[in-house]
């Protein structure tokens, strides 16, 4: 059950929640003003971007986008700059809110994002990759960052 919940949707979720929550309980730390922060919508636009181009090519690949063993190892696309498209997106656009929102304590919501897939998710899921493509993976790891 616990697996289930500690899925990267969620984590978005929870991130979100502590942006607002920091927004509206701590407007001490607001200090981006109108109307610049409202340049955090590029970077919104930016992660959902990233985050379609990446599923479109799950799609054409017929893979699935659940935390399980994928059925084809995309290399193809955004894919062939960096290993972790769909969580450099989810970044942007958390990152992208916390600008919108212009509080500092919401800004420590995209790195704890990023940090919390980088030691939890991210492992178990080059895990599953290296098991089930085995050699293939290592070349593609070999040429492709897993960030950019």
């Amino acid at each position: 059950m616990i697996h289930k919940i500690l899925i990267p949707p969620v984590f978005v979720f929870l991130s979100i929640i502590f942006i607002l929550l920091s927004y509206f309980f701590l407007p001490d730390y607001d200090f981006i003003p109108f109307p610049f922060n409202l340049s955090g919508l590029i970077v919104v636009f930016g992660g959902i971007t990233i985050m379609g181009k990446a599923r479109d090519l799950f799609k054409k690949h017929n893979t699935t986008l659940a935390i399980e063993p994928a059925s084809n190892l995309i290399s193809e696309g955004i894919y062939a700059s960096t290993r972790n498209p769909m969580y450099i997106g989810m970044f942007l656009l958390l990152m992208g809110i916390a600008i919108c929102f212009g509080n500092l304590a919401a800004l420590f919501s995209p790195v704890l994002f990023i940090l919390l897939v980088s030691i939890v998710i991210i492992p178990k899921e080059e895990k599953m990759m290296q098991e089930t493509f085995g050699e293939a993976y290592k070349i593609y790891c070999s040429k492709v960052r897993r960030w950019f």
